[in-house]
């Protein structure tokens, strides 16, 4: 992988020198995973943060054997076990690829040393952060305060092209409907 390219990525939430891209290089690694693996399991401590250089990943709960979908990453989208990877406790769910995926993966204690050594790389945590805490808080007001059929506008106005990446049993877990009520707004937006 281009680290030019790799850069670029980065470079979207917070521009980083050369020096600190360099440093950052040192501690990251990249793999290539099939559709399918699971990068963190349900009670698996877990230090590790994913940015999706290609591919698309899901984090999920299993609640009494019923998978509940409640977080999509694709490219350029950074995941993580948020609860393991900043509280230091097992993961209270899964994380799993949707697609065959290519990550950058870099472990808290290196994002930790690079964060006292560099301000820019405290900098890119921040905003990795913020962006992050925005995403899921529009989440909450969605699924406070929009109807399901606003909840599906809205998804597929952030992710256009999530139905040819997505099964839709993923996405209605993650609108808080059944696999039948999409169906249904599906079908009347067909209609239309």
């Amino acid at each position: 992988m281009d680290k030019h390219f790799i850069k670029a990525i980065i470079d979207q939430y917070a521009p980083i020198s050369d020096e600190i891209f360099t440093a950052l290089a040192q501690h990251i690694q990249i793999s290539t995973f099939p559709k399918g693996h699971q990068l963190v399991k349900e009670g698996q401590h877990s230090d590790k943060l994913f940015l999706i250089l290609k591919g698309s990943a899901k984090a999920y709960y299993l609640k009494d054997g019923k998978v509940i979908t409640d977080w999509f990453a694709f490219e350029n989208d950074f995941i993580c076990a948020i609860n393991s990877y900043f509280l230091f406790i097992p993961s209270p769910h899964f994380i799993e690829l949707l697609e065959d995926s290519t990550l950058l993966t870099l472990r808290r204690d290196d994002m930790l040393k690079l964060c006292d050594q560099y301000h820019e790389v405290e900098r890119l945590t921040r905003i990795t952060i913020t962006k992050t805490m925005l995403q899921l808080q529009q989440r909450v007001v969605s699924l406070q305060f929009e109807t399901a059929q606003q909840r599906y506008q809205s998804l597929l106005s952030i992710y256009p092209n999530i139905e040819n990446r997505v099964p839709l049993g993923d996405i209605a877990s993650f609108l808080g409907i059944t696999q039948e009520t999409l169906s249904r707004i599906r079908a009347s937006k067909k209609r239309i």
